[in-house]
């Protein structure tokens, strides 16, 4: 079996993060045999030479897609390939693809002209070739089919966890940096994506009377693939990329985490943020709930005095906020890598 380790050459986002634990799981758990198992990744300056005790090898002469596209099919031969990034060889069949959403079809305003047209090209001819496609939730699952006419019984459901974010003892540093004291500041955490309603947010803290907490950010701006890259913040802390340590710190200490985000194929963040005992506000919209069930408290994105009353509720009762720490503590218990890992174990690919 072959993995399509290009995420190694990344930073690690929501879709590497999963493609870095499920591997992670699937070897730890022995779902998969080590011997029997290859990672394959372009020869970029930097990718490990190992990656959960399993040898990574460089091959070809390219990177990003044209690797995909040239390289990586010459080093499958007759193995199967999983990938699980959303990308990957354009027409090999016997091969996984594991796509996370249909946000390029399902909210188009948010991508460039050229990174959209690429994914609607590369996400019709997957469906049409590859001999399974994977994605993390139901609402994931039924959008793909409705965007892309992809057969249902042809796609597999293959769940998160947020239990990652524990791995690494917690580091305050930023808390020092910019001066955030615990419950002094509620937290989002993503890419800049207009999907993601960050601006509703910073509407909605508009309304409130009076707000002693800061509006922290965690996340990156990708002009390549992001239109609102380069929209201003005004009224927001933003910290930039962190590590998982600094991450950890910020969760744990935040009055709440805030994601009133319009679109999302699962919603990882609100699962690291109830893993860390952080009261969760999300979206009543897209695959949140699924992921949420009864252990968040619910807003409607499209409405910044919903987010404002909500998020009002939260800050101003420090009951309500603990209350909500313990729903989220053992909800996140109900997602684990190892069984998301089982999960893909299962998928036969013939």
């Amino acid at each position: 079996m072959l993995i399509n380790a290009r995420f190694l050459t990344h930073r690690t986002t929501g879709v590497q993060r999963f493609a870095r634990e499920i591997v992670r799981a699937s070897v730890e758990n022995e779902f998969w045999d080590k011997s029997k198992t290859r990672l394959v990744a372009p020869p970029v300056d930097g990718t490990p030479d190992n990656f959960a005790n399993v040898p990574v090898k460089r091959i070809g002469q390219h990177t990003g897609h044209l690797w995909e596209q040239l390289d990586l099919p010459r080093a499958v031969g007759d193995e199967a390939l999983i990938n699980l990034c959303n990308s990957g060889p354009l027409f090999l069949a016997r091969q996984m693809i594991v796509l996370h959403d249909a946000a390029v079809a399902a909210l188009p305003q948010n991508f460039t002209p050229a990174f959209r047209a690429w994914y609607q090209v590369m996400i019709r001819t997957y469906g049409r070739r590859a001999q399974k496609v994977g994605t993390v939730s139901k609402f994931s699952a039924d959008d793909i089919v409705r965007h892309f006419g992809i057969r249902r019984d042809k796609i597999e459901i293959i769940p998160e966890s947020g239990e990652h974010i524990l791995r690494e003892l917690p580091d305050h540093s930023l808390h020092k940096q910019f001066g955030l004291d615990i419950d002094s500041y509620f937290l989002a955490v993503s890419s800049l994506a207009s999907n993601k309603n960050f601006l509703g947010v910073l509407k909605a803290v508009a309304r409130l009377p009076r707000m002693p907490f800061k509006f922290v950010i965690v996340g990156g701006r990708n002009a390549k693939i992001f239109t609102t890259a380069n929209v201003e913040l005004t009224g927001a802390t933003e910290v930039g990329f962190t590590s998982d340590a600094q991450l950890r710190a910020l969760y744990e200490s935040a009055a709440c985490f805030v994601y009133p985000s319009f679109y999302e194929g699962f919603g990882l963040p609100p699962l690291e943020a109830m893993s860390c005992g952080c009261p969760v506000l999300v979206a009543n919209a897209a695959a949140l709930p699924e992921t949420c069930g009864k252990a968040a408290v619910y807003c409607d994105p499209y409405d910044p005095d919903d987010i404002a009353k909500q998020l009002s509720r939260l800050l101003g009762s420090k009951a309500a906020r603990d209350e909500l720490r313990a729903a989220g503590l053992a909800r996140a218990k109900e997602w684990t890598w190892k069984q998301a890992a089982h999960r893909l174990s299962e998928i036969k690919i013939s």
